[in-house]
């Protein structure tokens, strides 16, 4: 037996302004602790215009035949994220491979994001009897100096366990966050996240590929860093069920 437990690798690629014929490679490096399973795929960039492709390392097999256009194999919201037509599994530290070219004549930087889940042995922690279950939102808000970084703290109310299973928010000008699950040291990404790549709105919200179990009495970390240059506000919600034992 296995589950998936939800998580997020990116990786950030200065590209030169070209013409979509010079790559730039650059290889994401999977933990040695699970397998990671993705399906879904969401980017940042300055213009979407790059032609891309990707590589298994660990097998040399290539997941597209010849290089695609992002916006083709891509989305720029995770609410409406690229889906794969079926889950692909990296393997644990191992790495996987992104080629990718500008095409729009302009340095571009891209800030490719793959959600999915690393798989963990055994029976998934939500699937025991419970008393009872409730729909539940844990959220919280924090305001940030131009180039600053802000933390953000949710604590997890100590007479239930959270299933978190989708995310929103809202930010009023570009920034990074990073997650981190304090009861077991347990990071939600390989590296600060663009927010748009993680959070959704009410209407299209980040449904998770996989849940994400919060141990009552925990507590989960957020760090944000402006990059716009401003002073900003970030909101997020974390949405899903209160499990009562």
């Amino acid at each position: 037996m296995a589950w998936r437990e939800y998580f997020i690798y990116g990786v950030n690629i200065s590209l030169q302004a070209g013409n979509g014929t010079v790559f730039t490679r650059a290889s994401i490096r999977i933990d040695s602790d699970a397998d990671f399973e993705f399906q879904k795929t969401t980017y940042q960039a300055n213009s979407g215009n790059i032609r891309i492709r990707y590589q298994d390392d660990s097998t040399g097999r290539y997941l597209t035949k010849i290089s695609s256009d992002l916006r083709l194999i891509g989305s720029n919201f995770i609410g409406t994220p690229f889906i794969w037509s079926r889950p692909y599994v990296i393997l644990a530290g191992t790495t996987l491979t992104v080629e990718a070219a500008d095409a729009s004549g302009k340095a571009n930087l891209l800030r490719l994001v793959f959600h999915g889940g690393k798989i963990r042995p055994g029976n998934p922690p939500w699937e025991r009897r419970f008393r009872a279950l409730m729909p539940f939102v844990y959220n919280d808000s924090v305001s940030i100096s131009a180039n600053g970084t802000a933390p953000l703290r949710i604590e997890i109310d100590n007479d239930a366990h959270f299933l978190v299973q989708k995310l929103t928010g809202f930010k009023h000008k570009d920034c990074t966050i990073s997650i981190r699950e304090g009861s077991r040291d347990r990071d939600w990404q390989n590296q600060a996240i663009y927010f748009d790549c993680v959070f959704g709105n009410g209407q299209f919200p980040n449904v998770l590929y996989a849940n994400r179990f919060i141990y009552r009495g925990s507590v989960i970390t957020m760090d944000v860093n402006d990059i716009s240059g401003q002073d900003n506000y970030v909101e997020v919600n974390l949405i899903g069920v209160k499990l009562y034992e």
